[in-house]
């Protein structure tokens, strides 16, 4: 999901500029999905009680990827806000839950390896993802950078439908050894 906003902000204004849409509306169309991230987080502890963490790491990344895939086409300028803002709220999603998901599969002493190797994974997709995006576009278009995130998110989310809830389970059973829920609070997040 993070490389999906990096090769969004990185190149929707490259598409806006080649569809001949002014840079104020992509400054507010990436505006509205930055705020649409923000607002995400008031809403994450009552979707993670409703959901789990499985299913709502996958609700969140299937939508992603069609929205995504979708920028990719000769959308009108609403339509594209129409689009953005919903992926901006489920783009919000990733970052915490991902975060948690693995405090919460790693062993106490293994925490901060397993976090560290977090970032790494992170990092070399803020390289790779803008990468691989640039090199599409160079082929195939200004707009295919975005098919590439959406098949990557499409991957993920069927992944996760494969895995369900393993660390989450685990979490429940700490916490509830605890004496709590096992769910955490959004400010733990």
């Amino acid at each position: 999901m993070l490389s999906a906003t990096d090769v969004l902000t990185a190149y929707l204004p490259v598409v806006g500029e080649h569809r001949g849409i002014a840079p104020t509306a992509f400054g507010v169309l990436l505006s509205l999905r930055a705020g649409a991230t923000i607002a995400c987080r008031l809403v994450l502890t009552p979707l993670l009680r409703l959901l789990g963490r499985a299913a709502l790491l996958t609700v969140t990344c299937s939508p992603v990827a069609l929205v995504c895939a979708g920028t990719a086409l000769p959308l009108p300028v609403w339509t594209l806000g129409l689009l953005l803002t919903p992926l901006g709220f489920f783009l919000g999603v990733g970052q915490p839950l991902s975060m948690t998901t693995v405090v919460q599969a790693a062993p106490d002493e293994a925490r901060s390896t397993a976090l560290a190797l977090r970032l790494t994974g992170n990092r070399l997709g803020q390289v790779a993802a803008p990468a691989a995006a640039g090199l599409a576009a160079g082929v195939m278009g200004a707009a295919a950078p975005f098919v590439m995130p959406g098949a990557l998110l499409l991957l993920s989310a069927g992944v996760a439908v494969r895995s369900p809830g393993r660390s989450e389970g685990a979490g429940r059973v700490a916490g509830e050894r605890a004496g709590g829920t096992g769910l955490r609070r959004t400010s733990d997040l």
